[in-house]
């Protein structure tokens, strides 16, 4: 499913679990990609539930390349891999 309105982007980083979207009505416990530079970018695998995604879970902890759609600072992405 590509986005034919935004390009295609590579980022890697370690992914974590933190609250995003504080002090919203959708606040709740998310997956964040942080960058070398320090910059964080919440995850949410295209086409999966952005406040539960088992397969988005299973990325927490793992240093990986993420390749998606970035809106602010959403990733929306369709494949991750690990990086050595």
């Amino acid at each position: 499913m590509r986005d034919p309105q935004r390009p295609l982007v590579r980022v890697k980083g370690h992914v974590k679990a933190e609250v995003v979207q504080r002090g919203t009505a959708s606040e709740h416990e998310g997956v964040v990609l942080v960058t070398a530079a320090g910059k964080r970018l919440r995850l949410v695998r295209l086409g999966g539930n952005p406040f539960a995604d088992e397969e988005t879970q299973r990325l927490v902890g793992r240093e990986v390349e993420v390749k998606g759609y970035r809106i602010g600072d959403e990733l929306r992405f369709v494949d991750a891999r690990d990086v050595e």
